[in-house]
């Protein structure tokens, strides 16, 4: 019972502080454009729109709006994918004829988002007990709910958080039926897995593991065994099959349009991202190999990255063959992305393989537990977990530990998801209201429009001009990414590395993690003259 009580009282820490960067971070790129594509997916049955990813996480993140007072667009030139900008288009619309209900409606879209981090949580927990003693198990437990990227994705309305929870249980009901040979722990495994489908193209690559996982854990291999083995793999197919199908409504044999269509797509751009990835100072275009190792380094808690360490080693000394459920699948999601997937975005491509990481976690501090004095090893390294989360909220997206040196040096390592996705811009609103001022040259990276906060805003000059200037880690570092939310909707092109050279002076202040305010001199104007900036930004 007492277990129970502090698994509950970490889920609550974990939904706190997933419910303050709910409330405080403005919505992000992507979010920007599924939440309103949900909520379009949700009053139409119209599933064709934005096929490039799966419409189940969207539909979901947009349920609460059905309840609000939520205008819908449905006049079809919004929805115009000819130039690959229809969903957010369609979320520029959103935005601007919701305007009043606007930020309201994506706090409660991404409570949806909160209660899938509350169930892995729970799941993991659930399965930890089942392969290590209980205080271990709350251990694995408390590592999720104090790890900062599970908060950061658990609070927004995105879809990596929900296909985690899918893929997850998938493999947890697996394993079930491997141990009890019960069909419906088949069939929880085949649904979980055809909901996964449904949310997000990531859970294509686990799959293969399917047969070879329940393999190893079948202890059965009669002739009956054999056939029980066989029914509960078949069914797991035929689970997966009319669960995609039941989101899709049933559309399409033996797979809906948007399915193929979007399983092309990702297939086309794996191999290079629609934009240029960051690491260490440098762009590319097709990414690098050790891009999400590096990020699983420096943006993972250093106990978390101790405790995994010693769970490997916990790992090769056993040498169970049940341990490969905790280590197959984030070593399969590992390789894709690393040699097979040029989108190097961001950590949170590897949400998925989190908790199975971190059981094996677990399994690393169970032999800490069993000795007094190396328990106070294990409490030493919780409480080192425990400040990082506390020192980086609420800004958990932008969390990097103690490998990736000072704050500010975090923008030269990882950008996008993993520091600037947009999220700050409300802080941005906090700063000039206590300044007493509405208007600010601004280079914000992001798709929400800065009136949404009563903003008035001014592009920055693209060549060293003297004035005070707000500008994105994004465009500091040379990104072309484009402005949305110019005047009367137009978007407007920022060419690569525009306002790379406020990046050669000292910043005034941070808001957030993401924005830099730059107090522009005449000295500084003509000291940069003197020495004209090279070319840069994405090259590769």
């Amino acid at each position: 019972m007492l277990h129970l009580v502090g698994a509950v009282v970490l889920l609550l820490v974990f939904t706190a502080n997933a419910l303050v960067v709910a409330w405080n971070d403005t919505p992000t790129v992507d979010e920007f454009a599924y939440v309103p594509a949900g909520y379009y997916h949700l009053r139409t049955g119209d599933l064709t729109f934005d096929s490039t990813n799966p419409p189940l996480l969207k539909m979901t993140s947009a349920l609460p709006l059905l309840v609000m007072d939520i205008q819908l667009e449905l006049d079809p030139r919004w929805r115009d994918n000819r130039t690959g900008w229809g969903p957010w288009n369609y979320g520029a619309r959103f935005m601007q004829v919701n305007r009043d209900r606007y930020l309201d409606a994506f706090f409660w879209a991404r409570a949806t988002t909160i209660a899938f981090g509350v169930a892995t949580g729970a799941l993991v927990w659930w399965w930890a007990r089942a392969v290590m003693p209980p205080l271990a198990a709350l251990v694995t437990l408390a590592l999720w709910c104090t790890q900062p990227t599970a908060i950061a994705h658990g609070a927004i309305a995105t879809l990596d958080m929900g296909v985690t929870a899918f893929v997850f249980a998938a493999f947890f009901a697996l394993a079930r039926f491997a141990t009890t040979g019960l069909r419906l722990w088949a069939i929880a495994a085949g649904a979980a897995l055809g909901f996964g489908i449904a949310a997000k193209g990531v859970t294509l690559i686990f799959l293969p593991l399917v047969p070879v996982l329940a393999a190893v854990g079948w202890r059965r291999w009669d002739r009956e065994g054999l056939l029980v083995l066989a029914d509960g793999l078949v069914s797991v197919g035929v689970a997966a099959w009319v669960a995609l199908l039941a989101v899709y409504q049933f559309s399409g044999f033996p797979l809906p349009a948007p399915v193929l269509e979007g399983i092309r797509f990702q297939v086309n751009a794996s191999s290079a991202g629609e934009m240029p990835g960051f690491l260490n100072g440098a762009w590319s275009q097709t990414g690098w190999w050790y891009y999400f190792l590096e990020a699983l380094v420096v943006k993972t808690p250093v106990a978390t990255l101790a405790l995994l360490a010693l769970g490997i080693v916990a790992l090769a000394r056993r040498r169970r063959r049940d341990d490969l459920w905790f280590v197959l699948p984030p070593l399969l999601l590992l390789y894709v992305l690393s040699f097979h997937y040029g989108k190097n975005y961001g950590i949170r491509y590897l949400l998925p393989a989190l908790p199975f990481l971190l059981i094996v976690a677990g399994l690393g501090v169970e032999p800490l537990l069993r000795d007094r004095r190396t328990a106070m090893i294990a409490a030493g390294l919780l409480v080192w977990q425990l400040a990082s989360m506390g020192l980086s909220a609420p800004h958990h997206l932008a969390y990097f530990n103690e490998l990736a040196g000072p704050v500010d040096h975090h923008r030269r390592l990882l950008l996008d998801s993993n520091l600037d996705w947009g999220q700050d811009l409300g802080r941005l609103k906090a700063e000039l209201d206590a300044e007493g001022t509405r208007g600010v040259c601004l280079g914000y990276f992001g798709h929400v429009d800065p009136a949404v906060y009563g903003i008035e805003w001014t592009m920055p000059p693209d060549v060293p001009t003297p004035g005070r200037c707000v500008i994105s880690a994004n465009y500091l570092a040379g990104y072309p990414y484009p402005i949305p939310y110019g005047p009367n909707g137009r978007m407007i092109g920022v060419k690569r590395g525009a306002w790379s050279w406020f990046d050669r002076l000292t910043p005034a202040a941070r808001i957030g993690r993401s924005l830099l305010v730059f107090d522009v001199t005449e000295d500084d104007v003509r000291r940069l003259a003197a020495a004209p900036l090279p070319s840069a930004g994405p090259a590769r």
